[in-house]
């Protein structure tokens, strides 16, 4: 009776973990360039991009792992951690530190990374880039499996941020200014919002970054 009464635990654990494999599996199946570097991460670019799920029976994505960490520090030109465990607070080597709040990563020096969360308050999937430079062409969210996700925001780095939305469905090129993109929120430097409010949520196909 007790090993009967253990499988059904054990088999919920796996469906849990095979439930989280299959999401990464339909985001890399549906973007491009995207390499798995854990068991909830995808990157893109050698860690420009990273997307972050959150671990069965979690609500939002946790600190970044120790590969995360890696590849964003080689990403913001800091020294390579040497260590396989991963750090918690701030890594020694690489300078990364994360914060408690919303988990989007900042650095003890260099650049600052910004985030898109799936859900309010940071919560569900968070997806980041490195603020090492401007970004005067859009970014857009489909290349990674977010358009229409974003209800929350942390932006980390000294970069002002610009959120479209497509002025015609299923276009990323009409998210563009030129293409006659709606914008639909400003991100300041160094600030942050726990929800976009309703005229905004689950509408951002786009972005792109200012130094001003």
């Amino acid at each position: 009776m007790l090993a009967a009464s253990l499988m059904p635990i054990s088999a919920a654990g796996a469906a849990e973990t095979d439930a989280l494999q299959q999401e990464i599996d339909e985001v890399l199946a549906t973007t491009e360039g995207g390499v798995q570097i854990s068991r909830n991460e995808i990157a893109w670019n050698g860690g420009e991009a990273i997307l972050v799920f959150p671990l069965p029976g979690e609500s939002a994505a946790p600190v970044s792992s120790a590969s995360a960490q890696k590849l964003q520090a080689k990403v913001a030109g800091l020294p390579l951690s040497t260590t396989e465990e991963e750090p918690a607070g701030v890594d020694p080597e690489s300078g990364v530190s994360i914060a408690a709040s919303d988990s989007c990563p900042t650095e003890t020096f260099g650049n600052d990374w910004y985030c898109f969360y799936q859900y309010t308050n940071y919560g569900g999937r968070r997806l980041q880039w490195n603020a090492s430079k401007d970004t005067y062409s859009p970014v857009y969210f489909s290349a990674y499996g977010f358009e229409n996700k974003t209800s929350s925001w942390s932006n980390k780095g000294g970069l002002t941020i610009d959120v479209r939305n497509r002025s015609k469905t299923g276009s990323d090129q009409s998210c563009s200014a030129v293409g006659g993109g709606i914008r639909l929120w400003l991100e300041a430097e160094h600030s942050r919002s726990s929800n976009v409010g309703a005229a905004d949520d689950n509408k951002a196909d786009c972005f792109w970054t200012y130094d001003f």
